[in-house]
């Protein structure tokens, strides 16, 4: 089956943090997902620290200052290495939660692909984030793009699809998995992740798979779990992936 390509493609919608994880996940958005007049957003997010009564005073305007020199930072970098217009990159630094920003529509609304690096294994991430990502996997409305590492140079890489056992993914976001096996010349595990032995994958759903991605060797295993993230890191079992894809909706 060939790749097919539709115009009204995706904007991307880049999580930066304060690691080499920022940069790592910028590269992989614009060498993969990217498209000709796309929008890209550089999205980052600080708290003031909880400390109660003990807080002397709000650090909340230093954080945001830095947060916006790192984010340009961030920006100068990517339009040094990739060619993309100056107006078409934008730099969203909002106070909050990140999980809570990814599902308040009045900021961020639209179809985006969301890009994250955890810089770290995908296990011990959800630990040190104190759930953050965890929250994220289970409730974030647009496709999710994770690296637990860098996703550079090497072709074979070792790309995992967790799809809606319910339903079939877009054809969009099946198209763009599609097109990065194709150019890392990789090959595709498919993951179901259902909550109860009662909730089976039809064999129609499979068979979509097989056929959509006819000339990758492809994979499918289903896993028993009550949270889609949890349900990942049962199956993956302390091994690493280069590349994790999520669509929830």
């Amino acid at each position: 089956m060939s790749a097919r390509y539709r115009n009204n493609q995706s904007s991307i919608l880049i999580l930066a943090d304060f690691s080499d994880g920022s940069w790592h996940a910028t590269s992989f958005a614009m060498r993969f997902l990217y498209k000709e007049n796309a929008p890209v957003t550089l999205l980052q997010t600080y708290q003031n620290p909880g400390w109660g009564h003990l807080m002397m005073r709000k650090l909340s305007p230093h954080l945001k200052k830095i947060t916006k020199n790192e984010l340009s930072a961030l920006k100068t970098r990517l339009l040094k290495y990739f060619r993309i217009e100056r107006q078409k990159v934008n730099t969203l630094s909002i106070e909050g939660e990140l999980n809570s920003v990814l599902n308040f529509k009045p900021i961020i609304n639209g179809r985006h692909n969301l890009v994250l690096s955890t810089h770290n294994s995908f296990d011990d991430s959800c630990k040190r984030q104190n759930g953050c990502l965890e929250k994220i996997i289970d409730t974030a409305q647009n496709p999710l793009f994770i690296l637990p590492q860098t996703f550079e140079g090497e072709t074979s890489k070792k790309i995992l699809f967790v799809g809606n056992p319910s339903k079939k993914p877009s054809e969009q976001l099946s198209n763009e998995v599609r097109e990065i096996c194709e150019k890392t010349q990789s090959n595709l595990e498919i993951l179901f992740v259902v909550k109860s032995q009662e909730q089976k994958v039809s064999e129609e759903l499979q068979t979509y798979y097989r056929k959509y991605y006819e000339g990758i060797d492809v994979s499918i295993s289903t896993i028993q779990h009550k949270t889609k993230c949890k349900g990942i890191n049962a199956y993956l079992d302390n091994s690493n992936r280069d590349l994790i894809v999520i669509e929830n909706d």
